[in-house]
């Protein structure tokens, strides 16, 4: 069969299922995103009639969700700026505000009037996302396959190669079903393709066949439709932004608008793709095939008006500067014809000052934008705050700042995107206690995600610089000059279950050393199933908005003399050797979920992580399933649930 897919891409799939895109809506029946997850359930279970109906409807409700965003956005934003001024003199910019405060009550009273809209739907940004990159075509054109529907299959497969044009699999499948007798490659339509697309290539197959009519009809069609597109573009990137600290008044604004205009400038070159096909000049081509087709039908102003238009676009394009000369030769064409046309103008001056801000912004904050400085947060502030004398014990510290704001809730996302129940434990939900959840999620799984584009580079490379980080903080601290590598890295997350008491006085993780088995008498035994290879331990916390959980350190097993109680909190990191020096537990979560990354360190190569070097292959895109002829196998496909 042609469509090429993979165990570890099922496997990944199927865990993706496992870990909702977004909280469980109120009502499900109306949820793009659980129509999604339907529809890949289907997929995984071979129910490719059920699949085709699931991804259909979800296509359709997200359609209806976005255009309903858009056209709320778009019509406050000019109702906003139509309105009366509240007061005739604009005094200290409160007119602009003003207007904001205008269109901000008309948002919430749209979205109040369309619940079956807004209320239901559920979308977050992870969620856009899958739909924006066309993600369930990656599954449709299998069941439209598998259902006897190869014309769409093929559709599909198209669509999906317009947001995706180098993906070698899709490319491959796409051939195959050009090649059977039931399907006819003219007719393979992109099915997310805007009108624009469709208006601009018949404007161009008419000037191929000298229609001058269809032409201008159908190129003054398509240039309303391309700006109209742009638009609701533009009114699409105006959602909800993470600051990821607390800046003031002004910054925050700031902040927010740079991050809505980066994404604005990108809309003309997601907008610049006919069916797959990029153009860089698509809108002031248009102008182009316009100023011919009103030439040979004897409009001569509006031809005029399409060559200014053009050369607002490209003042030096020598075919129209002569196309110009040859114009105003003209017995009846006059100077003032040559006027661009409204839209071309409002279009270029908003596009030069757009871009002026944008470049005045990357050279003022020394070539990072607002968006990426707040996406770093701030610079770390790391300091040990908690010294051995202060815990109370040898060869451990705590230390603050390793990580911002932003960093922790982009891992904490990435754990409730993926995270595997029972990670590390063969599934087991509630390996340490019955009264909670716990969830996990490897290195080696991380890197996986990424391989199969379920994930961005993004998460695995901070994923890496973190936990790299914490490596050298240890070795700084404990002055240690022998070599040391990384273990094993996981990032959990332990969550009370609903009906646990809020009483609890047991433990999340009892009283334990990571390097040997604590027994009764107090003797602490290397041997299995401890891990007696590890020699330093370390945790790298990432919030604090959950109840109890405290990290403790005790002297003996049963925790009757606890030496120190550390809290956790996002960048708060606490490091030790992982002998019987260093017995430690954790108490038990009361409500809410506690994240954090453990990492363990050993100084026998023979027990080094393999997965990090492979993951910084994956990043750098030099990767092939080669590479894992030296790893373990059957260790990779526990690891990942494969």
């Amino acid at each position: 069969m042609v469509v090429q897919t993979t165990a570890f891409q099922h496997a990944f799939v199927a865990a993706f299922l496992l870990t909702h895109v977004c909280s469980e809506p109120t009502n499900t029946t109306e949820s793009c995103v659980y129509l999604y997850e339907n529809g890949v359930e289907a997929y995984l279970e071979n129910r490719f009639a059920d699949c085709v109906d699931f991804f259909e409807k979800a296509l359709q409700k997200y359609r209806s969700y976005k255009k309903k965003l858009q056209g709320c956005r778009l019509k406050c934003k000019y109702d906003a700026e139509l309105s009366e001024p509240l007061y005739p003199v604009d005094v200290d910019n409160l007119l602009f505000y003003e207007k904001a405060v205008k269109q901000t009550l008309c948002i919430m009273r749209c979205k109040k009037e369309y619940p079956e809209h807004f209320d239901n739907f559920n979308v977050n940004p992870e969620t856009e996302k899958l739909f924006e990159e066309q993600k369930p075509y990656e599954y449709l054109h299998i069941c439209y396959f598998q259902t006897g529907d190869p014309m769409k299959a093929a559709s599909s497969a198209f669509t999906y190669l317009v947001s995706h044009p180098d993906d070698k699999v899709m490319q491959t499948n796409l051939k195959h079903y050009s090649s059977m007798k039931n399907v006819n490659m003219e007719e393979i339509e992109n099915f997310e393709a805007e009108d624009y697309v469709y208006l601009y290539v018949h404007g161009a197959n008419s000037y191929e066949h000298k229609d001058w009519r269809g032409v201008e009809e159908n190129m003054e069609e398509s240039l309303v439709a391309y700006l109209q597109a742009e638009e609701e573009c533009r009114a699409q990137c105006e959602g909800p932004f993470d600051q990821g600290w607390y800046p003031d008044f002004i910054p925050s604004i700031s902040n927010h608008f740079t991050f809505c205009l980066k994404c604005k400038q990108k809309c003309k070159t997601r907008l610049g793709s006919l069916n797959g096909e990029k153009h860089d000049d698509l809108l002031p081509s248009h102008y182009h095939y316009l100023q011919y087709a009103y030439f040979k039908l004897g409009h001569l102003r509006k031809a005029c008006e399409a060559v200014a238009s053009y050369l607002l676009f490209y003042p030096d394009d020598e075919t129209m500067l002569s196309n110009m000369k040859y114009y105003s030769g003209l017995p009846k064409v006059q100077d003032t014809f040559f006027q661009p046309r409204e839209e071309a103008i409002r279009y270029v001056q908003r596009q030069i000052y757009e871009t002026r801000i944008l470049k005045f912004i990357n050279k003022e904050f020394r070539s990072k934008t607002i968006e990426q400085d707040t996406y770093e947060a701030s610079e770390r502030n790391f300091r040990v705050t908690l010294t051995e004398k202060q815990l109370r014990g040898a060869k451990r510290f705590v230390s603050d700042g390793l990580a911002s704001e932003k960093e922790c809730k982009t891992l904490i996302g990435l754990a409730k995107m993926f995270a595997k129940l029972g990670d590390g434990y063969e599934g087991e939900r509630s390996p340490h206690t019955i009264m909670e959840k716990f969830e996990g999620i490897t290195l080696s799984r991380a890197l996986f995600l990424v391989y199969f584009r379920l994930l961005k580079p993004d998460y695995l490379d901070l994923y890496l610089k973190l936990t790299e980080d914490v490596k050298r903080r240890v070795q700084d601290y404990f002055k240690i000059k022998k070599k040391l590598y990384f273990s094993y890295t996981q990032l959990v997350c332990r969550s009370a279950l609903p009906e646990s008491p809020k009483n609890r006085h047991d433990f999340s993780h009892e009283i334990h050393a990571d390097n040997c088995n604590i027994l009764n008498s107090g003797v602490c035994e290397k041997s299995p199933p401890a891990y007696t290879w590890r020699d330093y331990s370390a945790i790298l916390y990432l919030n604090s908005n959950f109840d109890g959980g405290e990290f403790i350190f005790a002297s003996d097993k049963a925790a009757t003399h606890v030496q120190s109680v550390i809290e956790p909190r996002c960048g708060r990191m606490i490091a030790f050797t992982s002998g019987s020096e260093n017995l430690h537990g954790v108490k038990a979560v009361r409500s809410g979920s506690r994240c954090a990354i453990g990492i363990w360190f050993t100084h026998d190569e023979k027990y080094a992580d393999e997965d990090r070097s492979i993951a910084y292959h994956v990043l750098d895109n030099d990767i092939n399933f080669d590479m894992f002829s030296s790893v373990d196998i059957s260790t990779l496909k526990r690891k990942t649930n494969t």
